[in-house]
């Protein structure tokens, strides 16, 4: 064989068939222009997740921005947590902003998530203080302690 794509040498032949047509596109012979150590290609490397020109891309993936904007949202309605509202519209960039501006979504999705944590732990604690507040507190205030 004469190297990678092209065509065959004369007098070849193919053991699954004809040898013609066999890559009509010229897919395989493709060199994407690249130049000498594959890395001169402008642009390529410079965004993770990325391929080489005309290969496509994984597309985005929006689950986390809303599973964020959902937590968020059940923060506000279940817990009166008004913290929370800053994650929401947090959320709500992020599913916006995940097909144009991938790199800002995934940034917003992260302040999104850090915002529901951030705003559950005070929650937490708001509710322990008041609980301990209640346990130290008189049970009954018409049979007080001390005697009259």
């Amino acid at each position: 064989m004469s190297g990678y794509g092209g065509t065959p040498p004369s007098g070849w032949d193919s053991p699954h068939g004809s040898s013609q047509g066999w890559d009509p596109n010229g897919a395989y012979g493709q060199s994407y222009g690249y130049g000498p150590g594959y890395g001169s290609a402008p642009g390529y490397g410079s965004a993770p997740g990325y391929g080489p020109p005309g290969v496509p891309h994984r597309p985005a993936n929006m689950t986390s921005a809303i599973i964020a904007l959902v937590c968020n949202s059940l923060a506000v309605v279940s817990c009166c947590n008004v913290l929370a509202i800053p994650g929401i519209i947090t959320g709500a960039l992020a599913i916006q902003r995940i097909e144009k501006q991938p790199e800002s979504a995934r940034s917003l999705t992260i302040w999104s998530w850090v915002i529901f944590g951030v705003t559950t732990v005070l929650a937490i604690i708001v509710i322990a203080l008041l609980i301990a507040a209640d346990v130290g507190s008189d049970p009954d205030p018409y049979y007080p302690d001390e005697g009259i």
